[in-house]
């Protein structure tokens, strides 16, 4: 293979099961982590694919950490959650090479929850890393000492702003839609019209994996 391959994936609502609660709020989370069908079976299957050839990372935005009425989902315990998922996964034999977050907020994200306190020193004019913007997927690729221009990007979720985060980083973007969110369904739809190439919808995880597989032998 010459280039490099990135698979980054979103967590809440692609790889367990997101019920708006902001994960880690309180000190009984770990009994709330629900795995999603077919993780495991796409991550064995792609690692049977390609052997040792595919960096693949958990990148999530956490909006959570900065609401001050979470007192106990402070940064620390953000990542701790990650963490656990993919410790979870690493048990069933799915791995990830690590996991990155955004904690930050929008003022646009403030303006639209106004039943939040917001801590300020969180709260950003412009962020980088927040998606669809692709700071994480740069993080991942700094860790990893990838180089951009030799590296295939690939970026699976449940939203469109992953699918928008995967074309800003000139990659592709492939949706699992959650629990038939078809608000979320549309407007990749729209985007897909728009970038056959780059955009993908796949019925659950383990067809999103076969997409990332079936690009790379094309």
């Amino acid at each position: 293979m010459e280039h490099n391959i990135l698979l980054c994936v979103d967590r809440d609502g692609t790889l367990i099961y997101d019920d708006h609660y902001f994960l880690g709020k309180d000190n009984y989370w770990k009994s709330k982590v629900k795995i999603l069908p077919k993780i495991v079976e796409g991550m064995k299957l792609l690692d049977k694919t390609f052997p040792n050839c595919i960096c693949r990372f958990i990148l999530s935005n956490q909006p959570g950490v900065a609401i001050q009425d979470f007192k106990r989902l402070t940064l620390k315990r953000a990542n701790d959650v990650c963490k656990e998922v993919a410790l979870i996964f690493k048990r069933k034999g799915a791995f990830f090479d690590g996991c990155i977050i955004c904690p930050h907020v929008s003022l646009d994200y403030v303006k639209k929850h106004p039943e939040y306190n917001f801590d300020k020193k969180y709260v950003q004019k412009e962020c980088n890393c927040f998606k669809p913007n692709i700071g994480m997927i740069e993080d991942a690729l700094a860790k990893k000492k990838l180089d951009k221009k030799n590296t295939y990007i690939y970026v699976i979720g449940d939203r469109e702003s992953d699918i928008l985060t995967a074309l800003n980083a000139k990659g592709v973007g492939i949706l699992v839609p959650f629990e038939k969110n078809l608000e979320e369904l549309e407007k990749v739809k729209d985007l897909k019209n728009k970038y056959p190439k780059q955009v993908f919808i796949a019925k659950d995880f383990l067809g999103a994996i076969q997409c990332v597989i079936d690009k790379e032998r094309e």
